[in-house]
């Protein structure tokens, strides 16, 4: 039975892709609930950040994937559109018919014809399947820290951060980060999403001499989170920080601060290599690999020890 790639799926097909994923990913949620949260992405989206694709044939749909429109930072500091694919499944009775692969590659051959140059995925089963496609895994370690490992003192100031900030946080992050590296360059709009998407409740804006010179993204966390960390019980989780010409200790301090401010006992987080050393205790996790695929000019290779997503894009 010949099947047929659908780039946007319509309503009544996201309902049965959620109602076939809903075992999977509905994080307890009854099922009308499920399909309501994934209407809701995609509302909140819009189709340029997100849409839901499949392969359908008469008897439905028989595999799904949503794809994600976002923004990398390439080697030389350029920015280049990337696709992120997530939420890959088939139909049970469908498994083991090459379904999956023929999806993807029908993703990935209309993301090389739109121009775009990286592909993404977090991978949850074994990344041999996305290796023999050509993905790329990167380190995907989770850090750990107790509060009272973290530096004491600071010369930072911390105030919440509002709506009005966000667009100054996008500057902030790409001026902390080295030209070599491939990694997230957001528009206001996929900051926005993600946040909401990835439950990013809170924010702070660092101070130093009466200026702002960085911010810290964080959610509090008491057990397994969406997308399969486990941080120790009253964890605050650090998505992302970012304090451009400002030391590593004074930040941690900073973070130390807010951390004991919202009743956390420990700091923990997926860190980039430079931010990640000690007090943080580093483990492997098994779950949510960063894998990327490169699709063509401007970038032709990826070299995963230069390579970094973290939670908070985590899709």
């Amino acid at each position: 039975m010949s099947r047929t790639y659908v780039p946007r799926l319509e309503d009544a097909l996201v309902a049965e892709a959620a109602r076939q994923t809903h075992v999977i990913w509905s994080g307890g949620r009854a099922i009308d609930a499920h399909i309501e949260a994934q209407r809701e992405q995609l509302r909140r989206a819009g189709p340029a950040i997100l849409r839901y694709t499949g392969l359908v044939d008469d008897t439905g749909l028989v595999a799904g994937i949503k794809r994600y429109g976002i923004q990398v930072s390439i080697p030389g500091g350029g920015k280049a559109p990337g696709v992120g694919i997530g939420a890959v499944f088939t139909r049970p009775d469908a498994r083991g018919t090459g379904a999956a692969t023929e999806l993807l590659r029908a993703v990935l051959d209309e993301a090389r014809a739109e121009g775009v140059a990286l592909a993404l995925l977090y991978s949850d089963i074994d990344p041999g399947f996305y290796e023999r496609l050509g993905f790329v895994a990167s380190p995907a370690l989770e850090h750990t820290a107790h509060v009272e490992a973290l530096p004491s003192e600071t010369s930072l100031e911390a105030r919440p951060a509002t709506a009005e900030d966000e667009r100054w946080m996008l500057e902030t992050y790409d001026a902390s980060w080295d030209p070599a590296w491939v990694r997230p360059a957001r528009t206001l709009e996929i900051l926005r999403y993600f946040r909401f998407r990835n439950h990013v409740d809170l924010g702070w804006i660092l101070r130093q001499g009466g200026r702002d010179v960085g911010y810290v993204l964080a959610a509090l966390h008491d057990g397994a989170r969406d997308d399969g960390a486990a941080p120790p019980p009253r964890a605050l989780w650090v998505d992302e920080w970012a304090a451009p010409g400002i030391s590593r200790e004074d930040v941690l301090g900073a973070v130390r601060r807010i951390a004991l401010a919202e009743g956390a006992a420990h700091v923990a987080g997926w860190l980039p290599p430079h931010l990640g050393a000690d007090p943080f205790v580093a483990t492997t996790r098994a779950t949510a690999i960063p894998m990327a695929l490169a699709l063509g000019a401007p970038l032709s290779t990826i070299d995963p020890g230069q390579t970094f997503f973290g939670s908070l894009d985590h899709f």
